[in-house]
């Protein structure tokens, strides 16, 4: 089907106008429009999925998805702001986050057109600076990690799993004066969880057993078709954490079985700053390669644990020596 046949009739979607696509559809997933509200002219992310084409497990998750997001409402959780039923499509109209995704982020270090800012008075426009090789600045990463936590803490305190954090389902958007005022560092944005298609409800006590996720951020008991309770987004936060600190992902396959017997052999998150041939390696390109702290390898390699009763809990991240460190001053 073309992306023409697929955009939405225009009644369909009053009082917003779609301006451009952002992600366009592949298989039977939604396609993502950027638009505006006509009266208020506040930009929109419109996400539009043709119901004729879902099978029925599909057509559940939706609906899921939709009363997930009409429960959550939290500055860390992309904001859904209206819904239109049509003959053969389903509307969900969101807030528009103009940092795009995290993966887009780390792999343009910062210089995403949107993110601009002005760090003092007079000053020309400039992206935030983050080291030219291997992770985040660290106070990004920790400033990140404070604000997915923040996420993770009101998910669980509503009794949801997301089931599919990646650095895809993480959305930016540039910090507002109010929120720089209550001391978000300059020049970092906002961080919302996105993408609730596979969430749902699951209290501490139960255990779900779908296969679901982006798998190379998929929790290994999700990979080996077993039950799996809530943890398995602290393993996803742990994966995403490591990718925030080093620049990439800590596991890298083909397919499920590949990464699956990955996870099994290893025996203990490496990073680049510990080993000397890759230390080395960035002597001899002239690029500094900055250590990675020691508490944020802590939480990462308590969160990277291949058996969830090993892993930590929901409490212990929170408490988390990382996570405490990584408070900012009003």
């Amino acid at each position: 089907m073309s992306e023409q046949s697929r955009r939405p009739n225009d009644e369909e979607i009053k009082p917003y106008v779609i301006v451009s696509t952002i992600l366009a559809s592949s298989g039977s997933r939604a396609t993502v429009y950027r638009g505006f509200h006509e009266a208020t002219l506040e930009h929109v992310a419109i996400k539009t999925t043709n119901t004729t084409e879902l099978s029925k497990t599909l057509l559940e998750c939706l609906q899921r998805e939709i009363e997930i997001l009409r429960l959550l409402s939290h500055r860390h959780i992309v904001k859904l702001l209206e819904v239109f039923h049509a003959e053969r499509h389903v509307h969900l109209i969101f807030e528009f986050c103009a940092g795009g995704t995290l993966a887009n982020y780390i792999l343009k270090r910062g210089r995403v057109e949107g993110l601009e800012y002005i760090p003092s008075l007079g000053a020309a426009p400039t992206y935030y600076q983050h080291p030219k090789a291997g992770g985040l600045d660290e106070l990004v990463v920790r400033n990140f990690l404070r604000q997915l936590a923040r996420a993770i803490k009101f998910l669980r305190q509503h009794a949801v799993v997301h089931r599919d954090i990646t650095p895809q389902n993480i959305l930016l958007h540039p910090a507002s004066s109010s929120e720089i005022s209550r001391g978000q560092p300059l020049g970092i944005p906002i961080l919302k969880l996105a993408d609730f298609s596979f969430s749902r409800s699951l209290p501490d006590a139960m255990m779900a057993e779908t296969l679901c996720g982006s798998p190379l951020y998929m929790a290994p008991e999700i990979l080996r078709y077993q039950k799996y309770d809530a943890k398995v987004d602290l393993w996803s936060v742990g994966a995403v954490l490591y990718e925030m600190a080093v620049g990439k992902a800590p596991f890298r396959a083909q397919n499920h079985i590949e990464l699956l017997k990955k996870i099994e052999t290893f025996k203990n998150i490496k990073f680049p700053d510990e080993d000397p041939q890759v230390r080395a390696r960035s002597i001899a390109n002239g690029e500094e390669l900055k250590p990675v702290p020691n508490d944020i390898k802590g939480l990462i390699r308590s969160l990277l644990k291949r058996l969830p009763q090993e892993r930590c809990s929901f409490d212990d991240f929170f408490k988390s020596r990382a996570v405490q460190n990584s408070k900012f001053p009003r």
